[in-house]
């Protein structure tokens, strides 16, 4: 199977902070990174979703896109939801793959909004 989160585009950073403050104020790309790192965490669980999905299609491949906020101040991730137009995969595994990453924590907190969007690619494993 492969299944890594990859961005489709680097997150979008909302929020400045005033002159003063201290805080860890992540770039695009170490936040992207730093995102996708937190997000394989649950790749045993998002195997767990992709082999459940198995027993009924041991053949399935498909993608899974999901949109998601990072709380600032929190790095928690809410309001995961799924875009339909751009996931191929049932959408019970679509939704198992949101469930899974739905409450991660990013830590260091950062002090700005995270929008992010990633792609889950499935594939049986070969052979």
């Amino acid at each position: 199977m492969h299944a890594f989160p990859m961005p489709l585009r680097t997150p979008t950073l909302a929020a400045l902070c005033l002159a003063g403050c201290t805080f860890i104020a992540r770039g695009p790309d170490q936040y992207r990174d730093d995102t996708r790192a937190l997000l394989e965490t649950k790749t045993g669980s998002i195997q767990a979703c992709y082999d459940e999905a198995l027993k009924q299609d041991p053949n399935l491949s498909g993608t899974v896109t999901v949109h998601f906020k990072v709380e600032k101040k929190t790095g928690i991730i809410r309001d995961v939801e799924v875009d339909p137009d751009r996931s191929t995969a049932p959408s019970s595994l679509a939704n198992c793959v949101a469930k899974a990453i739905d409450g991660l924590q990013l830590t260091p907190e950062d002090q700005r909004d995270g929008v992010a969007t990633f792609t889950w690619k499935f594939s049986p494993k070969s052979g």
